[in-house]
């Protein structure tokens, strides 16, 4: 005759230590997280709204990177304006010498080849953009 011997003591004795453990680790897992909630499982409303919070939250960073960005572009522009303010004034100062009749041909050359400089270096600056290639054809037109 065929007999299983089975302990049964022991398999009630494995289940309960295998659901003890499992308890273990999920409190393990919810220290080390530092998260009341951490998963669907846990409290399922809660996790909709936490993690609506957090979606909201990486928006935000995202729009304060690009606020960021932006302040810097505006920045550069201002810091290029500034510099082609400097230059149109020394054209002017150019300018001013060169009819005063006083500089010589050298003079007046050399005065032209700065002027020049001036003006490649200021359509250099504003060539980055389609509307200001637009306005760089009318300030060749004017040079």
């Amino acid at each position: 005759m065929l007999s299983i011997n089975t302990n049964l003591p022991s398999l009630i004795v494995q289940n309960n230590l295998t659901k003890s453990t499992n308890g273990v680790n999920e409190a393990i897992k919810r220290m080390t997280s530092g998260y009341k909630i951490n998963g669907a499982k846990d409290n399922a409303a809660n996790y909709s709204i936490s993690e609506s919070m957090s979606s909201k939250l990486s928006s935000y960073d995202m729009a304060a990177q690009n606020t960021a960005m932006g302040a810097d572009m505006i920045e550069t522009a201002s810091n290029t304006i500034d510099n082609m303010a400097s230059g149109t004034a020394r054209l002017r100062e150019l300018c001013i010498q060169a009819q005063n009749g006083t500089y010589g041909k050298q003079s007046i050359e050399a005065m032209q080849t700065e002027a020049n400089s001036i003006i490649s270096q200021i359509l250099s600056w504003i060539s980055f953009s389609p509307k200001i290639t637009d306005d760089q054809r009318i300030l060749q037109k004017i040079l």
